[in-house]
C-alpha cells in the first residue's frame, strides 16, 4: 500500500491562526502533503469546495481541537483533537482533566472519530496520570508538537512526552504517538519563536487517499510519526522488527541511530545504520522504535503490545 504524508493539527483564521483556511491548505499542498486536518479551536472548519480543488489543496480530513478549561482554574486547560468527526463538539465544564478526557473522548468516539490528546506539556496541563486513570481511552497523543512552547523534552522533574508515552504503555494502557505542527503562523518570518508549519507530521500506509481509508489506517496504527526521518519499510510484529531508512535521504552524510524501547522506557537495543532487523525475544510488555538522525530529526514507530 502507498504511503501518504499529512498533518493533523493546524489552525486558521477560524480560530487563532493568521491565515485563511484556503491559504493554509495551499501551503501544505505546495509542500507535498497529501492530507490535512484543519483543527481550529471549538470550530469545525469544512471547505465545501475541497473536492473541486484537489489540485491546489491536499485531501481535507474534518477535525476540531476541542478546547477545555476546568472549573476553578483559569490557566489549566485541556486540548483534544477530534479527527474525522462530522459535527462540532462544544465542551462542557469539568471538575478535572480526567472527567474532561472521559467526556470529550466519548463524544468523539460517538461520531466514529479519533481522539488525540494535544501537547500534554504545554503549560504542563496534562499528566500521564490523567490519561492513565481516565476510564475512556484516547486513540493517541502528541509525542511531538511543533509549537515553540510545547515543552516536548520535559525537565528535570517533569516527564518528557516520550516518558509520558512509556509510562502510559507500561501501565497496560495502549496509545499511539503523533507528531504534528500545531501551526498558527504562515505569514511574516519563519523562526523558532513562531508557530510555523512543516515541523512534525505523520506518514500513513493506506489503501487509497480518501478520508475513510486514512481514518481506517490511523485506527489500526498503520502509520509513523516524524520530524524529518523518512522510512521506506516498517515491519513490526510480536516476533520481529524490520525497519529501513528511505534511500537517498542521507546525501548530507547523516547518520541514523535506532533505539528499541520496552517496559518503563528502558532501551532494549540500539544500533547505528540504515536499517534494523532484530527479534523481540526478551522484550517486556511492549516495544516501540525511535530513529534519530545526526541532524536532530526523528521518527517514531507505533508501539506493539507483547
Amino acid at each position: 500500500m502507498p504511503w501518504f504524508k499529512g498533518n493533523i493539527h493546524t489552525h486558521t483564521t477560524n480560530s487563532d491562526g493568521d491565515s485563511s483556511p484556503e491559504h493554509v491548505s495551499e501551503w501544505y499542498k505546495n509542500h507535498d502533503y497529501d492530507f490535512l486536518v484543519l483543527s481550529d479551536h471549538n470550530h469545525l472548519t469544512i471547505l465545501e469546495e475541497a473536492k473541486k480543488n484537489q489540485d491546489i489543496w491536499p485531501l481535507l480530513v474534518p477535525g476540531e481541537e476541542i478546547t477545555v478549561r476546568t472549573i476553578g482554574t483559569e490557566a489549566a486547560a485541556l486540548h483534544i483533537n477530534g479527527i474525522g468527526i462530522s459535527e462540532v463538539i462544544l465542551p462542557n465544564s469539568y471538575e478535572s482533566n480526567i472527567e474532561a478526557i472521559e467526556d470529550v473522548v466519548s463524544r468523539v468516539k460517538n461520531q466514529n472519530g479519533l481522539a488525540s490528546i494535544n501537547h500534554p506539556n504545554y503549560q504542563w496541563w496534562v499528566s500521564s496520570e490523567d490519561i492513565k486513570h481516565a476510564k475512556v481511552d484516547p486513540w493517541g497523543f502528541e509525542v511531538f508538537n511543533g509549537h515553540m512552547h510545547a515543552n516536548n523534552e520535559g525537565s528535570l522533574n517533569s516527564m518528557s512526552t516520550e516518558e509520558i508515552w512509556d509510562d502510559i504503555l507500561s501501565s497496560g494502557k495502549f496509545i499511539y504517538g503523533i507528531a504534528s505542527d500545531d501551526s498558527h503562523h504562515f505569514t511574516q518570518e519563519f523562526s523558532s519563536s513562531r508557530s510555523n508549519p512543516g515541523r512534525g507530521w505523520v506518514v500513513v500506509n493506506s489503501k487509497s487517499l480518501s478520508v475513510d481509508e486514512i481514518i481506517n489506517s490511523f485506527r489500526i496504527g498503520e502509520f509513523y510519526s516524524s520530524t524529518g526521518v523518512e522510512l521506506s519499510e516498517i515491519t513490526t510484529t510480536e516476533e520481529k522488527i524490520k525497519i529501513k531508512i528511505k534511500d537517498g535521504i542521507s546525501k548530507d552524510k547523516s547518520k541514523f541511530t535506532f533505539r528499541v524501547l520496552h517496559e518503563n522506557g528502558v532501551i532494549f537495543h540500539e544500533e547505528e545504520g540504515q536499517d534494523l532487523e532484530i527479534g523481540t525475544k526478551g522484550m517486556k510488555k511492549y516495544y516501540r522504535v525511535v530513529i534519530s538522525s545526526s541532524q536532530g530529526t526523528k521518527a517514531w514507530t507505533q508501539p506493539i503490545l507483547l
